[in-house]
């Protein structure tokens, strides 16, 4: 590829929505929310996954997001430099300082969506994040199966959707539109 093609794909990354993602471990981010990161990758987003415990990668690598050591991964937050998500699981926000920094900065904020998943959320933020379901498109589905299997996570099944908590306005999944994949869930 020449200069001018090389110029062209970095403008055009750079104009790409940015995600991204931490965690301790890559088979909890896989079986909790390898569909939504999928459904992500395949929108168009540049999905990048910070990892404090970063072992087998492949599964990473199946769901297409590229995944980088944890101080690296949130440094593109700070500087402005075009993130428009953030997801954390509660674990690594309570463990990490500089990740629960980043995440408080970002709420405070309002301009980047912030994103939790796992069973629960810091119950500081009641208020702030609303439980949605995720509806994974079928090519979703198809990736998080092989991504499971890569992370050989014993009984561990796909559902046609993913609980998440976020500060997202998105559609309710209910709808007939194409790209109604959340659904708000009251509590």
């Amino acid at each position: 590829m020449g200069q001018r093609g090389r110029r062209r794909l970095s403008e055009l990354s750079s104009t790409r929505y940015q995600l991204c993602v931490a965690a301790h471990d890559v088979r909890e981010l896989v079986d909790l929310a390898g569909g939504w990161m999928c459904d992500r990758v395949l929108a168009g987003w540049d999905v990048s996954v910070a990892l404090s415990e970063p072992h087998d990668l492949r599964p990473l690598q199946i769901l297409g997001v590229t995944a980088l050591a944890t101080h690296q991964g949130f440094g593109s937050i700070s500087d402005g430099s075009g993130t428009a998500s953030i997801a954390v699981t509660p674990g690594i926000f309570e463990s990490n300082d500089h990740i629960r920094g980043v995440v408080l900065q970002a709420l405070d904020q309002g301009a980047i969506e912030v994103t939790f998943w796992g069973p629960s959320i810091p119950s500081d933020f009641q208020d702030q994040l609303v439980r949605r379901q995720h509806r994974l498109s079928g090519a979703a589905r198809a990736f998080k199966a092989h991504a499971l299997a890569a992370a050989a996570i014993p009984g561990a099944t796909i559902n046609a959707t993913e609980s998440l908590y976020s500060t997202a306005r998105w559609y309710d999944a209910s709808s007939d539109g194409p790209d109604n994949h959340w659904r708000e869930e009251r509590r």
